[in-house]
Order: structure tokens, then C-alpha cells, then sequence
């Protein structure tokens, strides 16, 4: 009982600050995505305790293995990929470079694909991110 109720107030802050960066790049200028790009670089480190950095160069499964390790439960692994893979989604729909982009966009969908081997229930809202990520990565694959 006690561990969903931390898992559920880690998963409603963090989406509370995800809603805050969304609104935030909704509204500001295009110059301005430094700034958002390093509020994005904070929720890795708060979230995660780990740099952007580590999450761009490691691969998938090296990902999900770090999730899996740290997580106390496979409830506690799925609500930490659900987060990581949205916040990699929403900064890989900041990057430019087309490569950076597809690979944040990848681990992302593997993590996404995780969750859906993982739980019991479709989620309607999580088959249509799938569906957008392939989408995306088919537009920018050569």
C-alpha cells in the first residue's frame, strides 16, 4: 500500500512537470528551446539521477536493465518506464538533428513496447504513441 502511494505521487509529479515543459513549449518563442532543453536535462537528473547524456548514448536494453535494477518492484519498473519513455518522446520532439531524434524516438518505443508486455490492460492513449513513434520514425529513416 505504502509503495503505490509513493509510486503514484512520483508518477503524478512527474507529469505535472511534463504538462508544465508541454504548456511551456506550446508558448514560447522557437529561440527559446534552450531553456526547455534544460529543463528537460533537470527532470533526467530529478527523475532519474542520471545526465540527459547518459540516457542518449546508452541503448535500450542497457536502459531498461538500469530500470529494472533500481526498481523495488515490476510495478515500480513499469511507472519509471512510463515516465522515462515520455520524457524521451518529448525531447526527442525538441532535437533538430534528425539522427538524435530517431534514437530518442526508438528507446522511447522500446520502452513503450515494455510496458505493453508488462501489463494487463490496453491503453488506448499508449497504442496511439506507439502508432505516432513509428509513424515518425518511418518519415525520417532515408
Amino acid at each position: 500500500m505504502i509503495e503505490r502511494d509513493y509510486i503514484m505521487r512520483i508518477l503524478q509529479e512527474f507529469f505535472d512537470a511534463m504538462a508544465k515543459l508541454i504548456r511551456m513549449q506550446t508558448e514560447q518563442q522557437p529561440q527559446d528551446t534552450a531553456h526547455i532543453q534544460a529543463r528537460f536535462d533537470e527532470m533526467y537528473r530529478q527523475f532519474f539521477k542520471s545526465p540527459a547524456e547518459h540516457f542518449y548514448e546508452a541503448d535500450s536494453e542497457t536502459i531498461l536493465d538500469n530500470l529494472e535494477a533500481e526498481g523495488r518492484s515490476n510495478r515500480d519498473t513499469v511507472a519509471k518506464a512510463q515516465m522515462l519513455s515520455e520524457l524521451l518522446y518529448r525531447d526527442a520532439l525538441l532535437k533538430t538533428d534528425v539522427t538524435e531524434r530517431c534514437l530518442l524516438l526508438e528507446k522511447a518505443l522500446y520502452l513503450l513496447e515494455y510496458i505493453d508486455g508488462q501489463t494487463k490492460t490496453y491503453s488506448w492513449e499508449q497504442g496511439r504513441k506507439m502508432s505516432d513513434i513509428r509513424k515518425l520514425l518511418t518519415q525520417f529513416k532515408i
